[in-house]
């Protein structure tokens, strides 16, 4: 038997045996093959909040998604991320991603189109090879991170892998950007720029990142392109960067809001008045929730923490 493999069965303590059979992922049952049931994985469907749209995640079982966080934890993280990365990387957060754009004349906004599902066996392969395993080995690695040969969005591998086959990408994309004065960050599938007007207008930066995007696998989802400049309201990943990064406006007046009407009214009869059937303690953890981002995104806000310091001693007293 191939050494590396038995090293891989030590390290991640799982018998060769079944990791063989936690990598087999077709379906035994053919009946089953119409409803998409795949071995070792389930699928759950989210509905988003856009009407009409839906996710739909391959979630590995518990034996294999024990060993998908031991593989991570034990191997990929071994392996570094490029720096234009944000999303998924331990340390990093939405700031990060949005901070480089802060006053910027203009910014440009792309999503890479159905981006787990154009991520195949033969890209997770070629980062499995970094590790310097046999071809045993690596092929059984890759066969534990991927659902009938692609990423599967719900497994813990994924995210992170994802950011090492876009590693390339990002590197020559971010290269090419800094030769002309532009920005550049990615957050998952979301991918932003930002520099001068006349340096992003004369870069030709849609066709290439288009034409760069085609040579990785993947497809530019025209649909979700915006071009923003200075006079507009410009959010990056949610974040507005106009002068500061801080949550929008409208989000600052929402949470202003609420938070007086839960000091004058109490959060139960408050929650009454909106039509609001949320138990007030969820509630409370909602509303925390959002106040901490605010604070995240900008930690010299001291009205949003001023907020968060009062629904906190809220949520404590009720």
């Amino acid at each position: 038997m191939d050494v590396h493999v038995i090293y891989l069965s030590q390290v991640l303590d799982v018998p060769v045996q079944r990791l063989y059979m936690l990598s087999q992922n077709d379906n035994p049952n053919a009946k089953h093959r119409k409803k998409r049931h795949y071995r070792n994985y389930h699928r759950v469907i989210l509905q988003r909040e856009q009407a009409g749209k839906i996710r739909v995640l391959n979630v590995p079982n518990a034996c294999l998604k024990l060993v998908q966080r031991r593989i991570l934890n034990r191997f990929l993280y071994r392996l570094q991320v490029s720096a234009y990365a944000s999303a998924y990387v331990c340390g990093k957060s939405l700031r990060d991603n949005a901070a480089p754009h802060i006053g910027q004349e203009m910014i440009v906004k792309l999503d890479v189109s159905q981006f787990f599902d154009h991520i195949d066996d033969d890209m997770v392969f070629l980062v499995m090879r970094q590790l310097d395993l046999s071809d045993a080995a690596t092929s059984l690695l890759t066969h534990l991170c991927v659902c009938q040969g692609r990423l599967p969005q719900g497994a813990p591998t994924s995210p992170y892998l994802a950011n090492l086959v876009m590693k390339p990408f990002d590197e020559k994309v971010g290269a090419w950007c800094a030769a002309r004065g532009i920005r550049y960050t990615r957050y998952c599938d979301d991918m932003t720029f930002s520099g001068d007007r006349d340096a992003i207008g004369d870069s030709g930066l849609i066709p290439y990142v288009r034409k760069m995007l085609r040579r990785f696998g993947f497809t530019l989802n025209a649909q979700k392109t915006a071009v923003i400049s200075s006079s507009q309201q410009q959010r990056v990943t949610g974040v507005v960067v106009n002068e500061k990064a801080r949550v929008s406006r409208s989000e600052r007046r929402a949470l202003r809001q609420e938070v007086y009407f839960c000091r004058k009214f109490g959060v139960q009869e408050s929650l009454q008045r909106r039509g609001d059937s949320t138990a007030p303690e969820t509630y409370l953890r909602r509303l925390l929730g959002r106040l901490g981002f605010a604070v995240q995104i900008d930690p010299t806000d001291t009205e949003m923490q001023a907020l968060l310091k009062e629904v906190r001693a809220m949520l404590h007293t009720d």
